[in-house]
């Protein structure tokens, strides 16, 4: 008899992982063969050779009835893992362990009642999965000793940490939030709070949240950075903007700008963040909608100098929108190290040498990178072509020039039927309206009309050849760095982490539903918005453990898993007392692989109370 470890994978891609079986050789037609007679999963103890000789040793005594002695060199551990399979060995093979004496447990541990089996009632049920994940992350970010250090009482600090985690969890409006909590949740509870919440306690939470800003995000990115032991050396900075459902003239953070989600019929405000290589918020501003996107670098670079406890250098990754000649300048000038995207292309790239193929972090896409440094220019250039970007621009380039090409055959069309528009001065009109309506393909356009007595007879167009935008639809891009000497390799690492970026607005948006907005007061949208930032990072904090572990749940699937651990009350009517006991439900292996990952507790102690007959 021994034990077999069996190498598994599931797929080229995927984790290895081992699974371990208690295998009985035996002699059958004069023939060696070998017999799983137990499976015993994939404990990581058995990993260990010495390890498996010892719980086979164990096993071995139990199933064949040998001499129980415990040995001195077993480990605790491992032989109560090793009794763990036996009784499994008994169980899938129905046999009664005849040696083995049953003992009560023991006095202090042990409480037997006389219970009515038909009045056993199970109530008041709430939610509690997330909610007992979510208080121990905010135990160990430590912030209710930040709260009480900017002067706010106990029962102040923990309604904050309940709204935090509240918004996290349920990502609703302050008016649901609060009968959620009232009725369906054991976050409060989880504080100790027992008084109702209304949705003006939340709307002042959030005010005193958002007075004690500059303080708050200054500890608690040194908290994160301290309990992960990060290294703080990039940043990734970025813009983006939520819309207003209503119009808010009276606003002047409310603004008529361009929207990221394309609803331009809605006012909007912009929200700048300063983002570390795990997604890390170190700090956020909000400014009026109509704010250009270059011009808030300025104050990242001050929020970065006043909030930087360490005196290196930075290296800044951005998006093109932010990259201007201005920007640049002035990173220079301050001495910090770029990577972004180039607002520019150039016709003339040297590319005479052989390119460098990298796969992408997606592991799906190749790119081609060629490092090269263009005349006149300060910094280092990097030619990149992205398979990807290919497929895409070249999509919508289809999907546009036929758009536009279809209005054009609708005008031509006309010329032939009655009550057309032929008159060559209408003509030339509507093809104005519609190449303003399709601006963005119709200057590689030409556009010719055949007239006779001032009325149009035919119109042709031809496409325009333009290297540049070519180039584009080929998926090609600049990126630009103050590194002198980089590899394409490291520069493509370093520009990847803006991703962070993307998931870190994605989680704000949707998960967190920081969009859209319908506070009527320019306080409560600020409010509002650096509440569901707090909520954020409680959100990645519980995500970076998780990853570290190798689980990689995006966040709206944590809750749903978590959403199967319940807490309720049982009511035990006995002969002499009602026993009413408030206990959590026994978490699923799904849940108690999050609670482990993340260095947390699985349950909470029961909570008994008697109600005495008289």
């Amino acid at each position: 008899m021994f034990i077999r470890e069996v190498k598994k994978q599931r797929s080229n891609s995927a984790q290895t992982f081992y699974q371990y079986n208690l295998v009985q050789a035996a002699r059958v037609d004069g023939k060696v063969k070998q017999r799983v007679i137990l499976y015993l999963g994939s404990d990581k103890e058995l990993r260990d050779i010495r390890n498996r000789n010892m719980v086979l040793s164990v096993l071995k005594a139990k199933i064949f009835r040998q001499p129980e002695l415990l040995p001195v060199d077993i480990p605790k551990d491992l032989y109560e893992l090793a009794l763990s399979y036996y009784e499994k060995y008994l169980i899938k093979y129905d046999q009664q362990d005849t040696d083995q004496v049953s003992l009560p447990p023991q006095p202090d541990k042990a409480e037997y009642h006389n219970i009515d089996i038909q009045g056993l009632e199970v109530k008041d049920v709430k939610n509690f999965g997330a909610e007992h994940l979510c208080r121990q992350i905010l135990d160990k970010l430590k912030l209710e000793e930040c709260f009480r250090t900017a002067g706010m009482n106990r029962i102040q600090a923990r309604q904050a940490l309940i709204a935090i985690a509240a918004r996290a969890i349920f990502s609703s409006s302050e008016h649901k939030t609060a009968q959620i909590l009232n009725l369906n949740s054991e976050l409060a509870a989880c504080y100790g709070h027992q008084a109702s919440f209304t949705h003006k306690q939340l709307y002042r939470i959030g005010d005193r949240l958002y007075a004690h800003k500059e303080k708050i995000d200054h500890f608690l990115y040194q908290r994160i950075t301290n309990l992960f032991d990060l290294k703080d050396n990039l940043v990734i900075f970025d813009i983006s903007n939520t819309y207003f459902e209503t119009n808010k003239a009276g606003s002047e953070l409310a603004k008529y700008g361009h929207s990221k989600e394309r609803r331009n019929d809605c006012p909007v405000v912009v929200f700048t963040g300063v983002i570390n290589a795990q997604g890390f918020i170190r700090h956020s501003r909000i400014y009026e909608g109509n704010r250009p996107d270059p011009l808030t670098l300025a104050d990242m670079v001050a929020d970065l100098e006043s909030h930087s406890s360490s005196t290196a250098k930075k290296t800044i990754v951005m998006d093109a929108g932010i990259a201007t000649e201005e920007n640049l300048a002035l990173l220079r000038n301050k001495g910090y190290n770029y990577v972004g995207v180039s607002r520019k292309r150039i016709k003339d790239y040297p590319l005479s040498e052989g390119k460098v193929m990298e796969l992408t972090n997606r592991g799906k896409q190749q790119v081609e990178l060629k490092i090269f440094h263009p005349e006149g220019k300060p910094d280092t250039w990097m030619y990149v072509q992205s398979d990807t970007k290919r497929k895409k621009e070249q999509s919508i380039n289809k999907k546009l020039a036929g758009r536009f090409e279809e209005d054009l055959q609708n005008i031509r069309a006309a010329f032939n039927k009655k009550g057309g528009t032929r008159k060559i001065e209408k003509v030339w009109e509507r093809i104005g309206r519609v190449k303003q309506k399709h601006n963005r393909v119709s200057g590689r356009y030409e556009i010719s009309v055949s007239q006779q007595d001032g009325k149009a007879t035919d119109m042709k167009w031809k496409y325009k050849s333009d290297p540049i935008r070519e180039d584009k639809e080929k998926g090609v891009y600049f990126i630009r760095t103050s590194y002198q000497n980089p590899s394409e390799k490291q520069l493509w690492d370093i520009y990847n982490t803006i991703r962070e970026v993307e998931s870190t607005f994605r989680c704000l948006k949707t998960d967190l539903q920081m969009r859209p907005v319908y506070h009527q007061k320019d306080q409560r949208i600020e409010a509002h918005l650096y509440l569901t930032i707090l909520a954020y990072q409680l959100v990645n904090s519980i995500r970076y453990m998780l990853r570290q572990k190798g689980i990689h749940y995006d966040w709206k699937n944590i809750l749903r898993i978590m959403s199967t651990q319940t807490i309720q009350t049982l009511e035990l009517p006995t002969d002499k007392k009602n026993i009413h006991l408030r206990k959590p439900a026994k978490p699923i292996d799904e849940v108690q692989q999050i609670y482990k990952a993340a260095g947390c507790t699985d349950t909470q102690k029961p909570v008994k109370k008697y109600v005495v007959y008289h």
